[in-house]
């Protein structure tokens, strides 16, 4: 060997240790991390927080209980009243969880623990061992559950990186994966005759299944959204089993391997699916290592030494003697020796005799059932989304073969990592990134052909992440959902890309209390009128889902849709990787003044919300505040290009009950244009009163719903600018545009009126809408009182000789609830003052000021005539003063914002109150409980200490 040789594999070495050295110290950063966001448990955090942070579900009841696969108990956890869905949270298939309730003193008891077996809206499954203390939970208690950190994963991950770290260099794949070693390919004559299992592959398919059987080392399958990237994977599996090869085939989550095993299943293949048969699919449990194992010839031996080990126990626990006890213990640990030496035969007899183990990553240690399996038994691994799987734990399986085959996309979400500092570092870069970066394109095959998306839709992601190299498939290129059956053809199901604009509508964001996520209340709103829109027109609200980036969005939606629409998916982004649906909804939440956009600045969480949809893709946004983030920007101009823009102004009826959309329209109310106001203070108060309207002809304009270049935008603000500037300057007090208007033409009309600080606002429904632009509100009483305070030149902030009622929160005139909609309005029992017209008169002014005093001191009820000077009660959502029969909201038409004050009061405490949404003050039931049975114990203990001291007597 040459001195350059030894250079070179010096490096190496130190390569590979370096990393395993540089990864200990990340995991346990990672650990370090884990441990800190669960130690709420140690110090007493309030269930409250656990359930903001997603880690637990509190006010559970045992709904069911069954015996699951091979023994286990099954438990069925519900609310524990009524049938509702679940709140948010983090909670899935495969976690280990405590199930507990609250002590005394006010810590979590955690009374038995369990691995989830199954997650739906209304229920999570938790399965139990045989010897679980399971059977302490009561059916009528009142629980808990809560996810626990699992340290299995961490000690495997740990113990695999030792092991690289000091025998990596005896591993051929080490070498290669560190650059040591160029990466080898065999003779394509090899596979001069090969047969496709999958008829239906596509070529690019084909090509990506061959060059991975020619790699002798490593390869990967690059899979974009929608590419069939798991059935070429498939493909290449029964291929190498073909081979006469001995598979390994990882996913980091049980999801992604179950996925394998169901396009595995009905191949005349020999597999095994490793792992707690809990966390698997019930449709592939007959595939699990338990189930194969009771099936196999000599297992009911092992069953009834089972039996017999029981029988041997019973006897111990009433058993006295310590010779006779130390008797039966010996024969207890000799039944079990030959119980462990069966089961080890039998599991070595399965792994050596099948033809692919199937696994999640950490499932593949050498510490588990693989022990048994022959070493050097498996000759290539695959690693199905291994872009989702930090390194470390891709080394517990990589270490077993010779050869691997990588399948994935960096380009879509990468490993959840927890500490901050350790993904900074390098904890986050996975496999697949680094393999590419070291060996480049020479080791990668890359899908190009995708069956899901719509052309419109999936032609920004190909452009932006995949070098323009995707191509939709003739089936799926053009398909919209009026293609489906039974959808009505309408303004909705007739568009793939739509994207809904919230700018300058007052829709702001809203923020957790504990800073950890945000909600859009205004943004819900538009999900639920759209969602409801497509289901009304024919889709099965099955084919439709809902994703955001903010689990306290997730919740908002919920709230509105969940009971209406069951089947309707509601998830966060992260939660719903992997997945499709023919109509996606995607709610962005930030809308602020600083343009500050969160974790929406990672470009492969957009990539895999936009990729979810099949045939329907709509964005609700704040359009000016995305738009900070280069990324998204870039996709709010191809949204405006290729699709349909709208704006939320267009959705005010819809949502009318929604305050901020009402209040950014009635705040006009009280703005006045400065260029009209000496005009104003010379109008006449009659003709105030009876404003006219004013309708403008702009069917010349262009109608455009789609493109739009900067010189046909510039040339459409030009005309619409000057006909509101033509209308502020005539006498007309209302302006109203045209209902041909392209969604475009409407938004560049809400946008200048808004910017002159005119009240605009739409009118009528479907074809019929029109936008109305006014300088002044249609008040009688508000003209009257601004000619007052204009004509005597009265400076209200200063002069204290005003009349309170005379300010701008007059109580003559109380301020209608902002929720309320215009068709609400007729129905409010609001007294409104008719005050006389007048001349300038200082007499009649006297009079008129009398009136308004007197109307300060009487209810604001319309037809109530009591004095309130002395005894009344200001409405805290109209400000009008009340007499004690009329102040309650619903008495005096403030009802509605009454209700959506509780129902928010519900949404931000996650329970229903008795009353006005007001939390009672009561014990808590468990705790409760808790104090009762402690209180009976010592009942019982002084009694029994009573009786003792009588028999001694």
């Amino acid at each position: 060997m040459t001195d350059q040789e030894e250079l070179q594999n010096d490096t190496t070495f130190s390569t590979h240790e370096k990393f395993a050295a540089k990864h200990l110290e990340l995991l346990e950063l990672e650990r370090t991390a884990e441990i800190e966001e669960n130690k709420c448990l140690q110090e007493c955090s309030s269930v409250k927080n656990l359930q903001k942070k997603g880690v637990c579900i509190s006010k559970l009841c045992i709904t069911k209980t069954s015996t699951g696969l091979f023994g286990r108990s099954l438990l069925n956890f519900g609310l524990k009243w009524g049938n509702g869905p679940l709140p948010s949270h983090t909670i899935s298939s495969g976690d280990i969880v405590g199930i507990g309730n609250l002590s005394s003193d006010g810590k979590i008891e955690i009374v038995t623990s369990g691995v989830v077996s199954r997650v739906t809206e209304t229920t999570v499954s938790v399965a139990f061992e045989k010897n679980s203390n399971f059977s302490d939970l009561e059916n009528d208690g009142q629980y808990m559950i809560i996810k626990l950190a699992n340290d299995v994963t961490y000690k495997r991950v740990k113990r695999v990186l030792k092991t690289l770290q000091n025998k990596g260099s005896e591993h051929h794949l080490v070498d290669v994966l560190f650059g040591n070693k160029t990466p080898a390919a065999c003779d394509e004559s090899s596979l001069k005759n090969i047969s496709f299992y999958n008829d239906n592959l596509n070529e690019k398919q084909k090509e990506a299944v061959k060059f991975a059987l020619l790699q002798k080392d490593v390869a990967i399958i690059h899979g974009p959204p929608g590419t069939g990237k798991t059935t070429t994977v498939v493909e290449c599996i029964l291929q190498a089993i073909s081979q006469k090869l001995k598979v390994l085939a990882c996913a980091p989550s049980n999801v992604a391997v179950d996925n394998l095993v169901e396009k595995l299943a009905g191949r005349k293949i020999k597999m095994v699916r490793l792992g707690h048969p809990a966390r698997f699919l019930s449709s592939i449990q007959q595939y699990s290592l338990d189930a194969i194992v009771s099936n196999y010839d000599g297992s009911n031996v092992v069953d009834e030494l089972h039996k017999e080990i029981d029988k041997i126990r019973d006897k111990m626990s009433k058993t006295k003697g310590a010779y006779n006890r130390k008797t039966l213990w010996n024969e207890n640990r000799f039944l079990l020796k030959e119980v462990k030496e069966r089961e080890k035969f039998i599991v070595k007899q399965i792994l050596n005799n099948c033809d692919v183990v199937l696994c999640t990553l950490t499932s593949g240690s050498d510490d588990g059932p693989l022990k048994y399996s022959d070493k050097d038994h498996f000759d290539v691994c695959f690693i199905d989304e291994c872009s989702q799987a930090i390194e470390a734990a891709c080394w517990i399986p990589l270490l077993q073969v010779k050869k691997c085959i990588l399948a994935g996309d960096h380009n879509q979400l990468p490993p959840t990592i927890i500490s901050k500092k350790a993904a900074d570092e390098g904890f986050e870069l996975t496999l697949m990134e680094r393999l590419l970066k070291l060996h480049g394109d020479g080791i990668k095959k890359m899908l190009t052909m995708q069956y899901r998306m719509n052309r419109t839709i999936m032609h920004w992601p190909s452009e932006q992440l995949y070098e323009n190299k995707l191509e939709a498939h003739e089936s799926v290129q053009s398909h919209l959902l009026t293609d489906l059956p039974g959808i009505e053809s309408n303004e909705n199901t007739t568009i793939p890309l739509l994207l809904i604009d919230t700018t300058g509508c007052g829709l702001h964001e809203m923020q957790a209390e504990d800073d950890e996520s945000k909600g859009n209340e205004g943004e819900a709103d538009l999900v639920a009128f759209h969602v409801s829109s497509l289901i009304k027109s024919g889709l099965n609200p099955s084919d439709v889902a809902v994703i955001t980036p903010y689990n306290l969005q997730v919740d908002l939606i919920k709230s509105r849709l969940a009971d209406k629409y069951p089947k309707l998916e509601i998830k966060s982004v992260d939660g719903f990787q992997g997945r499709e649906k023919e109509a996606i909804v995607l709610s962005l939440v930030r809308s602020n003044d600083i343009g500050e956009v969160g974790f929406l600045s990672e470009d492969r969480r957009i990539n895999v919300a936009i990729t979810r949809a099949k045939r329907h893709l709509a964005v609700i946004c704040d359009s000016k505040t995305v738009s900070h983030h280069e990324f998204l920007k870039l996709f709010l101009n191809y949204c405006e290009e290729k699709g349909e823009v709208r704006t939320a102004f267009e959705y005010e009826k819809e949502i009318g009950n929604y305050p901020s959309v009402k209040h950014t329209v009635l705040k006009q109310k009280t703005e006045k244009k400065s260029g009209n106001k000496k005009k104003e203070e010379k109008s006449d108060i009659k003709k105030k009163a009876a404003p006219k309207s004013q309708t403008v002809n702009v069917e010349s304009f262009p109608k455009k719903n789609f493109h739009h270049n900067e010189e046909e935008k510039r040339i459409t603000e030009e005309k619409y600018e000057k006909i509101i500037q033509d209308f502020i300057e005539s006498d007309n007090n209302t302006l109203t545009m045209p209902a041909s208007l392209s969604a475009f033409e409407r938004r560049t009309v809400h946008e200048i009126a808004e910017k002159l600080g005119l009240m605009h606002i739409s009118s009528g429904e479907g074809e019929s809408r029109c936008i109305q632009v006014k300088k002044e509100p249609n008040d009688p009483i508000e003209p009257i009182l601004d000619a007052i305070i204009h004509h005597h030149r009265i400076d209200e902030d200063t002069n204290p000789d005003i009349p309170k009622s005379l300010k701008k929160e007059s109580t003559i005139k109380p301020k209608l609830p902002k929720s309320t909609t215009e068709k609400q309005k007729p129905k409010s029992k609001l007294k409104v003052l008719k005050l006389k017209e007048t001349s300038e008169d200082n007499d009649d002014f006297d009079d008129l000021i009398a009136q308004v005093v007197k109307a300060d001191k009487t209810c604001s009820f319309s037809t109530c005539k009591k004095c309130v000077a002395v005894l009344s009660q200001v409405c805290q959502f109209c400000k009008g003063r009340f007499c004690f029969s009329h102040f309650i909201p619903e008495a005096h038409g403030c009802g509605d914002a009454a209700k959506a004050q509780a129902r928010s009061q519900i949404r931000k405490d996650g329970v229903i109150y008795s009353g006005s949404g007001r939390p009672e003050k009561k014990q808590d039931p468990i705790k409760q409980n808790y104090l009762q049975n402690k209180l009976d114990k010592k009942l019982k203990e002084l009694s029994n200490k009573r009786k003792t001291q009588q028999k001694k007597n």
